[in-house]
């Protein structure tokens, strides 16, 4: 009776170790939570496991049934805890960076995320990483520059620490911490990839795309010199109340699609330099093709074209101090429930091939049709001209110009400023054009932007 007992006791103890159930249970690694779409395959791929190995940690019965919502743990990386996000990645954010914020080592958020070249993270770009389960919360860190003559003992001292337990919480020995090195510490205050005095510098959007404005954002506690520059363009920053230096550029809208380098260098009361550097991905813009259109010769002959070409971009390169515009532009023309053409559609002008793009957003209207000034500013060009025809050029400062062509008329003068809504002139049908209408356009750092997105939001953001 004691050897039957014994042996059920055995048998009932091998159900148990070799179920499913108990697999999991010994198990450790990530939780993913199934997302609607999801399926094993495809949550296998993400992550670079197999399927197999997937149901099996998970002691999955029929993986035909997967839920949205169903937790799964992911086998492979059991140094690795908590539920499996995306995180947007910021200016400033590296692999390394990352990993520190989410207490992940680099070599798990490379797999995780399948990285191959670290130098490669772009702003904006989606990266998987483990937050701690419902609940937990993520410990804050920062770094702190360590300055010439400031060594680990007066950093230590200033801020009331032991050296080497400093080093320590930096993960180097105290001896290779040297000046010009970050030393990261806990921080009250969440996570912040900068050292103090700054604040942060924003990217904004993250992603940029053909034909639309970036603004760059850099806030300090201190007062700083900010540069910059967003693949060939500099970066021209301009104060922006206590604290805050900002950027705009315009992209071009033939710009190829790809990455650009956006680099940001900040000179700091001490006189160090810090350089912050990452790739920013360019989207297309999603810009159609135009019918052929059959202009004067006169108007497309690169003799004319090229000269009032540089005339325009000697104007539009000024960058004033002066920020002239509050809030969202206004529209120029009365007529605004659609448009003849817009911004960025592609132009093959007398069938010489699709070469130019449409620069400005167009506005219905007859000859003597009212033209208003969308934003305050200086006339910084108000003439005639052989492919624009009679124009008006407005520098709202900053490096932000609007341009009104086609005129039959100009009520305002080279020098004069204008207000918002202020009457400036009338359209007309006067250079490269098929009929009478207004063509508006907006300039940013020396580059046609869309007009629209103007009228959307305000710049800077707030």
């Amino acid at each position: 009776m004691a050897k039957k007992a014994s042996f059920v006791a055995l048998f009932l103890l091998a159900l148990l170790i070799l179920s499913p159930w108990a697999a999991r249970a010994q198990e450790q690694g990530p939780i993913y939570i199934v997302q609607p779409g999801d399926t094993l395959y495809s949550i296998a791929q993400r992550f670079g496991v197999e399927v197999a190995e997937l149901v099996r940690v998970n002691g999955l019965q029929d993986p035909s049934l997967l839920q949205p919502g169903d937790r799964l743990i992911i086998p492979g990386f059991q140094g690795v805890s908590g539920i499996l996000q995306t995180h947007e990645l910021g200016f400033g954010e590296t692999l390394a960076v990352a990993a520190r914020r989410f207490g992940v080592g680099e070599g798990d958020l490379s797999r995780l995320n399948r990285v191959l070249n670290p130098e490669q993270l772009y702003v904006g770009q989606a990266l998987i990483v483990a937050t701690p389960e419902e609940g937990g919360e993520l410990a804050g860190f920062r770094p702190h520059l360590v300055l010439p003559g400031r060594g680990p003992l007066a950093m230590a001292a200033r801020l009331g620490q032991n050296p080497w337990s400093l080093a320590a919480k930096s993960g180097r020995p105290a001896g290779w911490v040297l000046p010009g090195d970050f030393i990261w510490l806990p921080s009250q205050e969440g996570f912040n990839p900068f050292p103090p005095p700054l604040e942060g510098v924003v990217i904004i959007p993250p992603r940029g795309v053909q034909g639309r404005t970036v603004e760059v954002q850099v806030r300090s506690g201190a007062d700083v010199s900010v540069e910059g520059q967003l693949g060939d363009w500099v970066l021209v920053f301009h104060p922006h109340g206590q604290g805050r230096w900002v950027a705009l550029q315009g992209i071009h809208a033939m710009q190829p699609p790809g990455f650009l380098e956006l680099a940001v260098q900040i000179t700091l009361p001490s006189g160090q330099i810090l350089r912050f550097a990452q790739p920013m991905r360019v989207a297309e813009g999603g810009y159609p093709f135009d019918p052929v259109l059959y202009v004067p010769e006169e108007t497309v002959d690169p003799a004319n074209t090229a000269p009032e070409d540089a005339q325009i971009a000697r104007i539009v390169s000024r960058q004033s101090e002066v920020r002239h515009w509050e809030g969202p532009f206004q529209f120029p023309a009365e007529y605004t429930e659609s448009f003849p053409s817009r911004f960025g559609s592609r132009r093959n002008y007398n069938n010489m091939g699709y070469t130019a793009y449409h620069t400005g957003l167009d506005f219905y209207g007859g000859v003597g049709s009212p033209i208003y000034a969308p934003a305050a500013g200086k006339v910084v060009l108000a003439g005639e001209l052989k492919v624009r025809g009679k124009v008006t050029f407005i520098d709202h400062g900053w490096g932000v110009y609007s341009g009104m062509l086609h005129q039959s008329e100009i009520l305002v003068a080279e020098g004069q400023m204008v207000e918002a809504g202020q009457l400036i002139g009338y359209v007309g049908r006067t250079g490269r054009v098929t009929g009478p209408h207004l063509h508006w356009e907006v300039w940013v750092g020396g580059i046609p932007v869309d007009p629209l997105e103007w009228t959307e939001r305000s710049f800077p953001a707030p």
